[in-house]
C-alpha cells in the first residue's frame, strides 16, 4: 500500500508512546515506553520521510518502510531518544480503519465511527448502499471526495445512494449516519450479491448498483456438511438503486465460516464473501 496517498491528519497515540506533529514537514517521536525489540512502528505514515535522526543528538537513525508503516530502530542502550522524522512533504496518513476495494472492485465495512475510510484500486464512479437503522423522516448528508448528498432517511436505507467519483489509490472519507451498521459500495454498473446473517438464518441479498434493470441467478454454495432450506434463486426486473432479498436457513458445523454467494447477472456480477459464526 505504500503508494496510496493519504489524507491530512494526526496519529492516535501509540504503544510506544507519541508521534507529534511540530510543523507541515515534521514529525516528532517522543518513546515512553522502548519496544522488546528496540524497533518502533508508525502505522499509516503516507508521506515518505527524507531522513530520521535523534532530535538532541542529531544521530542518524536507522528506519526503513513497512507497506504504509515507518518502522525505525532506536540505540540499544541509554534512555529512549525523542526521534526526529522530516518528512518530503506535508504530513498525510492512511488511517487504521482504512479499506481498499477488493477484486471485484467492492467494498463490505462494518463502521466503527462517523466516518469510514476507502480507497479505490483504480479511479470510478461508485454507488453506496447502507445497511441499519435511520429515522425514515430525518434528512441525512452523505460526504466523500469532496461531495455531499443530500438524502431523507426513508431513500437512505432503502436504494443506494450515488453516484460519487473516486479518485485512484487516494484514501477519500466517507461519512457515516449514526443507526448504520454496514456499508456496501460498487462501481457504478455492478449487481452486487451480498450475504446478511440473522439470528437463525441468513437472507441473500442482490444489489443494482447500475442504471439499467437487471436479471440473472443467485447460488449459495455451501461447505461439506452444511444444509440450507433453499440456495438458488431468480430474480428479473431489478430496477437500478434496489435491493432484492431471499431468507433461507443453514446449519453447519461449530465455528467461524466464510460464505460467498455466486451470482449470474451478466459481465459485471460481482459478490461480496461475509464470515458467519455458527
Amino acid at each position: 500500500m505504500a503508494l496510496i496517498q493519504g489524507i491530512p491528519g494526526e496519529f492516535e497515540p501509540q504503544p510506544w508512546g507519541e508521534a507529534i506533529l511540530r510543523n507541515r514537514e515534521l514529525l516528532l517521536l517522543r518513546i515512553a515506553c522502548r519496544p522488546p525489540d528496540h524497533e518502533v512502528r508508525l502505522p499509516g505514515l503516507a508521506t515518505t520521510p527524507r531522513h530520521v535522526v535523534e532530535d538532541h543528538t542529531g544521530k542518524a537513525l536507522t528506519w526503513r518502510r513497512d507497506g504504509d508503516d515507518l518502522v525505525v530502530r532506536l540505540p540499544e542502550a541509554g534512555e529512549p531518544p525523542v526521534v526526529r522524522v522530516a518528512l518530503s512533504g506535508k504530513l498525510r496518513i492512511v488511517p487504521q480503519d482504512t479499506v481498499t476495494a477488493n477484486a471485484d472492485g467492492v467494498w463490505d465495512l462494518t463502521p466503527s465511527g462517523p466516518t469510514a475510510h476507502l480507497v479505490a484500486r483504480r479511479a470510478t464512479d461508485i454507488a453506496i448502499r447502507f445497511v441499519g437503522m435511520v429515522e425514515a423522516d430525518g434528512q441525512y448528508q452523505i460526504r466523500l471526495a469532496g461531495r455531499r448528498y443530500r438524502v431523507g432517511g426513508h431513500q437512505l436505507t432503502r436504494s443506494t445512494v450515488g453516484p460519487f467519483p473516486m479518485p485512484e489509490l487516494r484514501v477519500v472519507p466517507l461519512s457515516v449516519p449514526a443507526g448504520i451498521r454496514r456499508i456496501l459500495v460498487a462501481p457504478v454498473g455492478t449487481v452486487l450479491a451480498s450475504i446478511h446473517p440473522g439470528r437463525d438464518e441468513v437472507t441473500m441479498v442482490v444489489t443494482n448498483f447500475g442504471r439499467t434493470p437487471a436479471r440473472g441467478d443467485v447460488e449459495l454454495p455451501l461447505p461439506p456438511g452444511w444444509s440450507a432450506t433453499e440456495q438458488t434463486w431468480t430474480f428479473d426486473g431489478l430496477e437500478p438503486g434496489r435491493s432484492l432479498g431471499w431468507a433461507t436457513r443453514v446449519a453447519g458445523p461449530p465455528g467461524e465460516h466464510e460464505l460467498r454467494a455466486r451470482l449470474d447477472a451478466g459481465r459485471r456480477s460481482a459478490s461480496s464473501p461475509y464470515v458467519i459464526h455458527l
